[in-house]
Order: C-alpha cells, then structure tokens, then sequence
C-alpha cells in the first residue's frame, strides 16, 4: 500500500470531523467542554495527510490495516448519533415508582386531562375549579438546570416544599421501562459528562395515563408538583399533566450536560430557586 493512502485516510477522517462539526451533529457524540479536543485534531490530520501523500515513500499493507476504516462505518451506522429511549430503559433498571395508596374514604381522582397547546385552563375536580397560569410557570425548565433539577425535584426531602408549584418541561417519552407503573411515564433528555458513552435518563416521574403516550415521542409537559410514590415506601415529587404538547423532536436537544458546561461555568440558573439540601 502506497502511503498516499494512508494520507487520504487521514484526510476522509479530518473531513468527518468538519462534516459533524458544522452540521452540528457533534453534540449527539460529545459533550461541549470535551468537543475542542476532535475540533484541534483536525489540524493534525491535515498536516499528516498531506504529507503522506507527498512522500514517494512505499507502505506494505498488512490486513490489520483494514482497521483504520473501522470509525467510519461506525460513523454511517451511528447515522446522526441520537439515541432512543430503549437506551433510557436499559440504563434505570432500579429505578420504580408506584402510585400513592390511597385512603379508602378518599374519594378517587376521575378528571379527565385533555391534550391541549392552550396554556390557560380550568380543571373541575371534585366541584372545585383550579385555575393555572402557564405563562410563567415557577419552574421552567431550561438545559442548563436539567439535570440538577431532574433529580431534585423528584428525590429530594425537603423539595417537598415546592408541591402545587406549576412546573414546564420538554423532552422525550418512557413509557414501557419495568421501573414505571400504570399510571406513570418519564419525560427527560440523556444528561453526559463526557461523550454519549457515559449517556445516563435525567428525567421526571409524569402522572398521566401513559395509554395515550407514544413511547420515545417528546413533548411539552405543564403541570402541577405532586406527591408520589418511590418503590413502595419512600415520598418523591411527581409532576400531574395539565397541559401536554407533542414537540418536534429533531428540533430539540436530546443531551444535557453539568452546568459548569454552558458558556457562564456556573449554575446561575438555579440561583432563583433557592435549593435546600
């Protein structure tokens, strides 16, 4: 094997760099803090590729060579990257919640929620009418508060003080992992420190008739802070739908990342809250 081709294999592989770079597929792979390191080999690359196809010099090819081909078929079997929710299934095996036993005089809840876009509603329950707001919810959730507020609204103790908050959030549907009861989905996004290897669910618990949810479908849920059930016996925070969107998913962004990622370093976005541990 000529080294030519050993240059215009480094060449193929500096060209799928600039290919993911600038079709913005990159941050289906990796993390925004760890994308400078394949954005600088690109240099590298050019510079060994040309001068491998320069040097007159000849290569003995050797079948283990054929190794070099391997990331790109990787890359055209990867297509765009996006990961499914099969994949968010399989990473929270240990993860279960199950509906909150309720008191046998207590009547039962049969209101019936409708899927609307509309962000002002009445919802009759039990001749009582409640009346929610959506313009602006107490928590809104943006990327860069995601994940810490994925976790702390659902597990922690004292976010229990932030039940009948109104809460918005985006992301995509789970509706058939084991962890799940009937009456529960998740919505959430992959959160990644560094690459979509280490890609774990960041998500919430949803009560709403998951019959009516597309798995691996994304959508906007508004709702209310209410309190669930984990594993039989612990208290967790769950979110109760009033108003649920389905979203176009290609235009959303499937990972979220540490706060310390975004451009300001730090988690400004959770200063409004006021988070108690």
């Amino acid at each position: 094997m000529k080294k030519c081709y050993l240059g215009i294999i480094c060449l193929l592989y500096a060209l799928i760099i600039v290919y993911v770079w600038f079709s913005n597929s990159l941050r289906n792979f990796l993390a925004p803090n760890m994308q400078i390191y394949l954005k600088c080999s690109f240099i590298p690359l050019i510079i060994m590729g040309l001068i491998l196809i320069v040097n007159k010099g000849h290569y003995k090819f050797k079948v283990s060579d054929l190794v070099l081909l391997l990331p790109l078929f990787m890359l055209i079997m990867a297509g765009d990257g996006r990961l499914s929710s099969n994949f968010a299934k399989n990473r929270m095996t240990t993860f279960k919640v199950n509906e909150k036993v309720s008191n046998k005089n207590e009547k039962k809840d049969n209101t019936n929620i409708v899927v609307t876009p509309k962000l002002d509603i009445e919802v009759e329950e039990d001749n009582k009418v409640e009346e929610y707001n959506f313009s602006n919810p107490y928590f809104d959730i943006t990327d860069k508060s995601y994940d810490v507020l994925a976790n702390y609204i659902t597990f922690e103790k004292k976010a229990t003080k932030y039940i009948g908050k109104t809460i918005r959030v985006r992301g995509f549907a789970v509706t058939d992992a084991e962890y799940l009861s009937n009456d529960y989905f998740a919505i959430g996004k992959y959160a990644i420190t560094c690459c979509a290897a280490d890609a774990n669910f960041s998500g919430f618990i949803v009560k709403y008739d998951k019959s009516k949810i597309e798995n691996n479908k994304w959508y906007m849920i508004e709702g209310v802070i209410e309190e669930g059930i984990y594993n039989k016996n612990e208290k967790i925070q769950v979110i109760r739908v009033i108003n649920l969107t389905e979203i176009d998913g290609k235009k959303e962004e499937q990972y979220v990342y540490p706060c310390y990622a975004y451009d300001d370093g730090v988690c400004t976005e959770l200063h409004k809250y006021d988070l108690e541990y």
